[in-house]
């Protein structure tokens, strides 16, 4: 392919670790065992571009909204608290650790097999860090006057997140007899969501329920994520057509655009629920 410094492989070319994906039979960067030669592979295409720069750029987005994120906080909203601008930080903080460690773990792919198992690791962990930086601000805008439930959902989920990342980084847990173990931690902590808003209905009439939470964004953007997996799970579209979806269209690639709709979906969430507590006051300013 023309401006790439090696010529790319097919799957047969390549070590198995790599290529994980079966259907996937072309686009593959050599494996270099340099970090200097991945990262200058961020220059030319091959079938990992999309995967990078699809978390890549959400990345630089998010610590950039971080960066310009208190100035405007603090104009629209004058009376809102320290808590209140901290939680979405905690968001964004944790956004761009996610999205930053999966275009890191993409882009190093073809350093090593060392490399690659230590890079998919980190992207769980961060993936884990990332739901329990969601939940935060659900739990602090859905219980924003009832502190004491604030403080119980925050340490369900933080235990859970931490469960998580342990089953994920622990390397007694490595081998495939335990992987039913890491994928139920995780499964455990997403599911947990419920636990806070069966809670919340059980206290408030659902349409106060839905204003203060943002509920409603919280069913699309569960749609978004169950269709990204469903389709990383069945490998759709290059199971029908092996090579039509190599560099472009691959599951995987479909899989990162509809977490990061997800997570503009979840942001806009946070905030409209925000807005409402903010201005409906259910509770006196501290």
């Amino acid at each position: 392919m023309p401006g790439t410094p090696y010529k790319l492989q097919t799957s047969n070319q390549v070590p198995s670790w790599y290529a994980h994906n079966s259907y996937i039979l072309t686009g593959y960067r050599p494996v270099t065992k340099s970090i200097p030669l991945c990262i200058r592979s961020l220059a030319y295409p091959h079938n990992e571009t999309v995967n990078i720069y699809s978390h890549l750029i959400p990345a630089i987005t998010a610590l950039l909204c971080s960066y310009s994120f208190g100035k405007y906080f603090n104009l629209q909203f004058p009376h809102a608290s320290w808590a209140d601008e901290l939680v979405f930080r905690i968001y964004l903080t944790t956004s761009v650790i996610c999205f930053g460690t999966s275009a890191a773990y993409h882009t190093l792919l073809c350093h090593s097999q060392g490399y690659a198992s230590l890079c998919v690791r980190l992207d769980f962990l961060a993936i884990a860090l990332q739901i329990v930086g969601s939940f935060i601000p659900g739990i602090y805008f859905g219980f924003y006057c009832e502190p004491h439930l604030q403080k119980r959902y925050w340490t369900m989920i933080i235990t859970l997140g931490a469960l998580a990342m342990i089953a994920v980084v622990h390397p007694s847990l490595q081998d495939r007899k335990w992987r039913y173990l890491r994928l139920s931690t995780f499964v455990a902590t997403g599911l947990s969501a419920f636990a806070p808003i069966i809670h919340g209905a059980s206290m408030f009439p659902y349409r106060q329920l839905d204003e203060q939470t943002g509920l409603r964004y919280y069913y699309v953007e569960g749609v978004l994520v169950l269709a990204g997996v469903a389709f990383y799970a069945m490998h759709f579209p290059e199971c029908s057509k092996p090579k039509k979806y190599d560099i472009l269209g691959a599951s995987h690639q479909i899989f990162h655009c509809c977490i990061v709709l997800s997570a503009l979906v979840h942001f806009y969430g946070i905030m409209t629920a925000f807005e409402w507590n903010y201005e409906n006051q259910r509770c006196k300013w501290t």
